[in-house]
C-alpha cells in the first residue's frame, strides 16, 4: 500500500493534477497536511475512486477540514497533523511524545516547510516539504510504502 503525501501548497496548485494522475493507479491514498487543504480537496469529483485527506494548516482559516486526524490504513495507525501546534519548527520532541501518546504508528507532518524522514521508538516520521513555497530547496512531496509485513518505508521526491 502506498500514501501519496502533499503539504504546503498555499495555492500553489500547478504540480498537484500532474501527481493526481501520475500516482492515479499506484496509491489508496492521498494526503495533504494543511495549508491550503483545499488545494486537494477540490480535485475530489475527478478522483473520486482515490481516498483524498486533508488536514488543515495555521494558514486554512475555513473548517475545510479538521486540525488533525488519525488515519487506519491496514494495521497501521496515521497521525496527521500540521505541526504548528507541536512547535516543529523548533524541534521535533512534542511532536514525537505526541505521536507515543496517540499510539500512531506512522506521523506525517508538515508546516517548517523542508523535508525530513526519520524512525523514532518504532514511530515513522515524514515531513514531504512544501509543493508551493520551498524554504531553499526545491519543491517536493512523499510517497510512504507500507508492505505486506507491515514495514513502512518511504521517500521525499523532488519536483
Amino acid at each position: 500500500m502506498q500514501i501519496l503525501v502533499l503539504s504546503d501548497s498555499h495555492g500553489k496548485i500547478d504540480s498537484i493534477p500532474n501527481l493526481l494522475k501520475q500516482y492515479k493507479n499506484k496509491v489508496q491514498t492521498v494526503v495533504h497536511l494543511g495549508d491550503n487543504a483545499r488545494d486537494l480537496l477540490q480535485f475530489q469529483p475527478e478522483y473520486s475512486e482515490m481516498n483524498l485527506v486533508a488536514i488543515a494548516g495555521n494558514c486554512d482559516f475555513s473548517a475545510v477540514a479538521p486540525r488533525e486526524r488519525i488515519l487506519t490504513l491496514g494495521t497501521k495507525r496515521i497521525l496527521l497533523t500540521h505541526g504548528h501546534s507541536h512547535n516543529v519548527k523548533s524541534s521535533y520532541h512534542r511532536l514525537m511524545y505526541y505521536s507515543l501518546e496517540k499510539e500512531a504508528d506512522v506521523c506525517l507532518f508538515g508546516h517548517t516547510h523542508i523535508h525530513t524522514v526519520f524512525d523514532h521508538e518504532s514511530v515513522f516520521f515524514m515531513n514531504p516539504g512544501s509543493l508551493g513555497e520551498p524554504r531553499g530547496l526545491k519543491p517536493s512531496y512523499g510517497l510512504v510504502t507500507i508492505d505486506n509485513a507491515g514495514n513502512v518505508t518511504g521517500e521525499v521526491i523532488n519536483i
